[in-house]
């Protein structure tokens, strides 16, 4: 069964990506949706008073956890409502930790994606404090939405790549299916500011026509000495609706620093971005 999974903190951000998610899903055929709320009382919350000197008593977390779940199962039948009558929408709360609720479920209901929503104002996220944490540590593809973004069908991907690991671009195969996914157009695209890859390089260019056998795609170059820079810009001047980040260790993504991926993030406002694994 084709499942999405989308961590919820009943955030801006959570109520955009559902609404994303809706419309996502009707062009991507998913059967199932799983909404997941980390309800996490740490052993601290439950023996010290908060900064308001109020202790919380195990009746207290009872009701917490109630109306959590209520507003979770609410949130669930909204979403129903938006999306195709085929899909079932899955409510669960974990008292996890969140990034351990996430990978328990994963396990449990082998999702073939995630889902995110993002932020970008000083609007206080329990999923967008954590977000880089999960990408990085999750096992199955994530796709991160910003707040302000609306659904178009995703027709034009952007691929930034780096041409000394092509290899890389292995793990779209994995979508290559057009009842598995929308098959967008590829745009390729190396940032070379050192220009070690010529564009003439016909070994490099039969690499890329057998990784990528059954896409459509063009191959661009950038000289851009600002990764994040290239990368964006080049995304607005072709209007592509995705950018898709490849594993391991020559992506534009793991290469980052943890405050540059989140600089990254706030400047990209208008395009998901898929991280593969």
């Amino acid at each position: 069964m084709k499942t999405l999974l989308i961590p919820i903190d009943f955030s801006a951000a959570t109520e955009n990506v559902l609404k994303y998610a809706a419309d996502f899903s009707c062009d991507t055929h998913i059967e199932r949706i799983i909404l997941l709320k980390s309800f996490y009382v740490s052993i601290y919350a439950q023996l010290l008073p908060s900064a308001d000197f109020v202790q919380l008593s195990a009746e207290d977390i009872d009701g917490e956890r109630q109306k959590v779940a209520e507003d979770l199962n609410t949130l669930g039948h909204e979403l129903l409502k938006k999306c195709d009558p085929s899909i079932h929408v899955k409510t669960a709360v974990s008292e996890l930790p969140l990034i351990r609720a996430i990978h328990q479920l994963i396990a449990d209901e082998q999702p073939y994606m995630l889902m995110m929503g993002h932020d970008n104002s000083l609007d206080e996220s329990f999923i967008g404090d954590q977000i880089i944490a999960i990408a990085k540590t999750s096992p199955i593809p994530v796709m991160i939405v910003p707040a302000a973004v609306k659904y178009k069908k995703i027709e034009k991907a952007l691929v930034p790549v780096d041409f000394s690991a092509i290899s890389r671009l292995n793990a779209l195969k994995v979508f290559r299916d057009p009842a598995k996914w929308l098959h967008p157009h590829l745009m390729v695209l190396n940032i070379d500011p050192k220009q070690k890859h010529k564009e003439s390089d016909e070994h490099l260019a039969s690499g890329l026509v057998e990784l990528l056998e059954g896409y459509e795609y063009n191959v661009h170059y950038s000289k851009d000495n600002n990764t994040v820079h290239g990368i964006l810009d080049f995304a607005d001047r072709h209007y592509v609706q995705l950018i898709i980040a490849l594993p391991g260790k020559y992506s534009f993504f793991y290469n980052l620093t943890h405050r540059s991926i989140t600089n990254a993030l706030a400047l990209n406002a208008s395009r998901p971005v898929l991280i593969l694994k």
